[in-house]
């Protein structure tokens, strides 16, 4: 009968070989702690079931057969947080964490009132920021399936953030926002063969991808119900893709926005953009 640590070898030994070692211990660590529910040390875990071993071999023929470990194991690490995830929202990203930051870097300078999180997915971005803020936050997406991961993370963490179903592209948002921050779906159609298969093949299309014609329909919109909803001195961060974060700015201020800027992510991409509504 194998202990906690000798699993934990059998699984690392399972995984395919063209996975570095640094992401087959975090693969073993996710479905020990994530799916086994194991803690450390991992001696100490003894008398594993036979049917907890056929779940664990289960598991890592999923991941080798290219299915991200984070849908397979049911969690996916956000700043400080361990978040619920499935195939319905997608695995939150390290650029994601830098707009988290960024926005609370801002929130001094912003007017006192609520945030409005737009296509927010498992509800990584709302709820980091109402747990290391004081800020209410508002969280938007087209897919109930998604928001019921949302609230499902929301009610883990006990985040003050209010899931509403909403279609950016056709419904209208009402209320008064001090700022409004999205990682809208900005990947074009064309660009789907070059991404790999554990994305093209697993995460929700809907939250990825745009029309080639329209790479930037999400943005315009976006823009478009921040004037009208945004408080004075308010601001609007996106998270772009880095070949249209020039051409996201200059919407923004060609929408009258001030203070826009472009931020590099911590890879020197142009990935952030800002901009405060003085009009």
């Amino acid at each position: 009968m194998l202990d906690g640590k000798e699993l934990f070898q059998f699984i690392w030994n399972k995984l395919r070989e063209d996975f570095e070692e640094k992401e087959k211990n975090a693969i073993t660590r996710s479905i020990l702690i994530d799916l086994a529910k194991f803690k450390m040390p991992w001696n100490l875990q003894k008398n594993i079931s036979p049917n907890l071993i056929l779940q664990v071999e289960q598991a890592i023929k999923r991941i080798n057969e290219g299915e991200p470990s984070q849908y397979v194991c049911g969690m996916a690490p956000f700043r400080n947080y361990l978040l619920h995830v499935n195939k319905e929202v997608l695995i939150p990203r390290p650029e994601t964490e830098e707009l988290v930051s960024i926005v609370l870097n801002h929130l001094d300078f912003l007017p006192i009132g609520k945030g409005l999180d737009v296509g927010t997915g498992s509800g990584a971005i709302s709820i980091a920021i109402s747990l290391e803020s004081s800020r209410e936050m508002d969280a938007l997406d087209i897919s109930k399936s998604a928001l019921m991961v949302a609230k499902k993370n929301i009610e883990k963490y006990s985040a003050k953030v209010n899931p509403i179903h909403l279609d950016i592209l056709n419904d209208t948002i009402f209320g008064n926002y001090s700022f409004i921050v999205s990682n809208p779906p900005y990947i074009c159609e064309s660009e789907k063969s070059g991404l790999s298969l554990s994305v093209s093949l697993f995460e929700p299309q809907i939250a990825l991808f745009v029309p080639d014609k329209s790479p930037l329909l999400f943005y315009e919109k976006i823009i478009e119900q921040a004037s009208r909803v945004l408080l004075p001195d308010g601001a609007l961060f996106f998270e772009c893709h880095f070949k249209y974060a020039r051409q996201v700015a200059e919407m923004m201020m060609f929408s009258s926005y001030s203070k826009v800027e472009i931020i590099n992510d911590l890879s020197g991409k142009q990935r952030m953009v800002l901009g405060y509504k003085t009009f």
